[in-house]
């Protein structure tokens, strides 16, 4: 009779489609709309009136619904990542409409990480009820800089009073998560000013800080000052120590790093950006937004218009999709890898390419030991030291040519 029923339990799981036959999968949701436009920004975001937010998110709704249909079956949804752009720009109610479509054609975990990005002045205490009725519970924001002139000179519009309003409605409201961007090696930036920002910051017991060095990517109207020799950047040197600085500063207030740029006190790593690094696989919906399952790298066209014409006719508006080679996939996983404090998994990497990464490249790695790049811990795991994270590239590089 223990037998029947155990049959009986088993059929009527695999008939009901019960999650554990499922792979983890996560989500990331692209809202290409800003406020304004910031003078690094190379994101494709461009500034819209509702009619567009509308019938965009039209759009992103339905290719949701043709992802869900695809994919549901084999993969459950750990993580959840709606950036941009300014997805807090969008009207009420429109996240909203994105999560329940989501919660309608996925099968989300009960305890998913769901984030969404944030500029201070796009908050209101109704957007944020909002979000927080839809089990979002990251919210990061995207603030840069605490100076007023700092801000000024990259185009932001808000400043450090808008920050902290922002984070005051979303702790009033409960929430607890809070991430915030900070920018390095902007024009005029000091190593005074890098240690004042992280310290006005962690006075308002944010969980979470990614430190990232500026880059100026072609098209941004940086990119264009630079070209005209009108655009002043701190020297390499210097953004260097800006860097280790600030690692300084937030290691010193409980922020440890667990990949290049990103810090978290104990317990608040963040789950979704970690599955880039790791190669899991995660799903991009929306304009230009990226995908990597099934072995397939994906792309979709970065034309908003182009992209609501492909969903209006029922088409996957995809711009790209490639398959991994073998070679493809051992390159990745030595770049993305290496950016984690974690680093490579020697043992893992041999199971899953048929070849010890220390005898394909036993020479390079003798020379960066030695030189105190990397290190090869008790764990059997081959990570960057302190200094070998401000060489990553040349690291890389080293490791990944033939």
């Amino acid at each position: 009779m223990l037998l029947f029923f155990f049959v009986y339990d088993i059929l009527y799981l695999l008939i009901s489609g019960v999650n554990y036959m499922r792979k983890s999968l996560s989500l990331y949701i692209h809202i290409p709309f800003c406020m304004s436009k910031c003078h690094y920004c190379a994101f494709v975001s461009q500034v819209a009136g509702d009619e567009l937010k509308n019938n965009y998110i039209d759009a992103l709704l339905e290719e949701i619904k043709m992802r869900g249909k695809t994919y549901n079956a084999k993969y459950e949804v750990q993580t959840i990542y709606i950036g941009g752009g300014t997805p807090s720009s969008l009207p009420l109610g429109q996240i909203k409409a994105i999560m329940n479509t989501i919660y309608n054609y996925f099968t989300v975990k009960n305890d998913a990480e769901i984030t969404i990005e944030i500029n201070p002045n796009t908050l209101t205490e109704k957007k944020v009820n909002e979000y927080l009725g839809e089990n979002i519970n990251i919210f990061s924001i995207g603030l840069q800089a605490v100076q007023s002139r700092l801000l000024k000179v990259i185009g932001r519009t808000h400043n450090f009073e808008d920050f902290k309003n922002a984070v005051t409605l979303l702790k009033n409201a409960g929430a607890s998560n809070i991430s915030v961007d900070l920018m390095l090696g902007l024009p005029t930036q000091t190593l005074e000013d890098v240690t004042q920002s992280i310290r006005m910051i962690d006075s308002l017991d944010v969980k979470h800080i990614s430190a990232y060095m500026l880059s100026i990517e072609e098209g941004t109207k940086f990119h264009k000052l630079m070209e005209a020799n009108m655009l002043e950047l701190p020297t390499e040197s210097e953004t260097i120590q800006m860097y280790n600085r600030a690692f300084d500063e937030l290691e010193k207030r409980g922020f440890k790093r667990y990949e290049f740029s990103n810090f978290g006190k104990v317990g608040y790593r963040s789950k979704h950006n970690t599955v880039y690094w790791e190669r899991k696989p995660y799903l991009g919906l929306g304009v230009s937004a990226h995908s990597f399952v099934d072995g397939y790298r994906m792309a979709n066209t970065d034309d908003v218009h182009e992209y609501m014409a492909h969903i209006g006719k029922g088409e996957i508006p995809l711009s790209d999709k490639d398959k991994l080679s073998k070679q493809d996939a051992k390159e990745e996983t030595i770049m993305l890898s290496l950016r984690l404090v974690d680093g490579i998994d020697l043992a893992k990497y041999e199971k899953d390419f048929g070849v010890s990464l220390l005898a394909e490249k036993k020479d390079v790695i003798t020379s960066l030991i030695k030189n105190k790049f990397i290190v090869i811990d008790r764990n059997n795991r081959l990570r960057a030291t302190n200094q070998g994270f401000l060489v990553m590239d040349k690291i890389i590089s080293l490791l990944t040519l033939d």
